[in-house]
């Protein structure tokens, strides 16, 4: 088979470059997307959306796509740090920019139905079961792809949206910093309900946090952090999880959880950081996970793929030449997504809480969202990618911090001795520090281009 030849060719029709294709098909353009999986990826994926990514979708026109689905709608989320103590909620409404609620679905529902669309949108082809091996090139510039079948596709632009773990990226020349951090034990209460139904539920107080939210029939989703060590396994995860997490949930969610490790196999999921620092090229641009991914806690990966999608579509509509247009991307990418890598990194310690710092940044932050509704607000719009700028980010930590030494380290308890909350203090100022600098990296690479 000779060349062929596309406007745009995007490689992997997940999540990411399925709604690519439909975000930037306009009935003119010539679209292929390869993926190299003829059903789809069968592992587990996001299945939450926050609110801000569902203005994005209202936004791009493929709300519609999803908005029949049965799902079921997220409020906001409700944090414990301790089986007995009350929750502190983190509700959407909170911000006013914000449409009311977010929504959690099934991934393989999702892209199902955001393939059946692609079906039906002129100019959008989509080949299953291509597996691409290498890139194109002409000139130092992006041309298109190789199949392994030695099949080419030739286009005037290549997105990239093959996954955190994309080969393609470093084809391309784009360095990415990988951390393996945790593993994600996957497990579905059937037939059950949450606490308080609409918010997702996120628990301390066990080896890694526990996210629980529902999904359609009533059923609810634990995705449960599991550090990382040579013991854990498959089979082993269950007892896992019954001695060391279910003592931390609130008494229902307790109860569900192990009436779902009793009845469900549990899946087991990796979890990466991998930070980018450039993601284009002349001729080509990754998206979403590709460019690079967080902790799931804070469940911005699909926000994150929309935010990509709604940035480029608006760049390429502007009619300056290609190079202009991925140029500008690619600032305002890191500029949306920098400060929220850095929230999910921070957030996800804390949660943890493995030494006398992080336990104080734990404390700090429950004591702030207890006593502030201006500091829920300020987290939930951070969050969610409405407030993506550098200087609300600073200010929400300082304030953490000044709630981290007062509850944490300077107020004199019974069961704390001096020389742990000098541990403390220490741990503190050391995390900070850290933070400092990662901010300082973030302003180089993500604000300043």
């Amino acid at each position: 088979m000779g060349p062929l030849s596309s406007d745009i060719v995007i490689v992997g029709a997940g999540f990411t470059g399925a709604f690519a294709a439909a975000a930037l098909a306009d009935g003119k353009r010539r679209i292929v997307v390869l993926d190299a999986h003829p059903a789809g990826r069968p592992q587990f994926g996001g299945e939450l959306i926050h609110a801000s990514g569902i203005d994005m979708l209202l936004g791009l026109g493929l709300w519609h796509v999803i908005e029949a689905a049965d799902g079921e709608r997220v409020d906001g989320f409700r944090v414990t740090a301790g089986a007995d103590e009350h929750p502190v909620a983190l509700p959407y409404r909170d911000v006013p920019a914000l449409r009311p609620g977010g929504l959690a679905l099934e991934h393989q529902e999702i892209v199902a139905r955001i393939r059946a669309h692609l079906a039906a949108c002129g100019g959008v082809e989509v080949r299953t079961g291509q597996r691409v091996v290498d890139v194109l090139r002409k000139g130092g510039r992006i041309t298109g792809v190789r199949t392994a079948s030695g099949d080419e596709v030739r286009a005037n632009l290549t997105l990239i949206a093959d996954g955190r773990h994309s080969r393609l990226r470093k084809m391309l020349g784009i360095r990415a910093r990988q951390r393996a951090i945790s593993l994600s034990a996957i497990a579905l209460a059937g037939n059950e309900s949450l606490p308080t139904r609409g918010y997702a539920h996120i628990c301390l107080g066990g080896p890694g946090p526990v996210l629980a939210y529902g999904l359609h029939n009533r059923d609810v989703r634990f995705c449960i952090d599991v550090p990382l060590a040579p013991n854990v396994t498959r089979d082993s995860v269950p007892s896992l999880l019954r001695e060391h997490y279910a003592h931390a949930l609130p008494g229902s969610l307790r109860a569900q959880l192990l009436r779902a490790l009793d009845s469900a196999r549990v899946e087991l999921c990796g979890n990466y950081m991998v930070q980018t620092e450039r993601c284009t090229v002349p001729g080509a641009a990754l998206l979403g996970d590709a460019a690079g991914c967080s902790h799931p806690l804070t469940a911005s990966g699909m926000t994150n793929s929309l935010s990509d999608i709604r940035i480029l579509s608006e760049e390429l509509r502007m009619g300056e030449t290609l190079d202009q247009s991925l140029s500008r991307y690619e600032v305002r990418r890191y500029r949306f997504v920098r400060i929220r890598e850095i929230l999910a990194e921070e957030l996800y310690e804390a949660f943890r809480a493995q030494d006398a710092g992080t336990r104080a940044i734990r404390t700090g932050i429950m004591r702030y969202w207890r006593s502030s509704p201006r500091g829920r607000a300020a987290t939930v719009a951070l969050l969610s990618g409405d407030d993506a700028r550098l200087s609300t980010f600073v200010t929400e930590y300082l304030r953490v911090f000044r709630e981290s030494l007062h509850g944490g380290v300077l107020k004199p308890t019974s069961d704390r001795s001096l020389r742990c909350r000098a541990n403390s203090l220490a741990g503190l100022l050391r995390d900070s520090i850290g933070l400092l600098n990662r901010v300082g990296a973030g302003v180089y690479t993500g604000m300043v281009r």
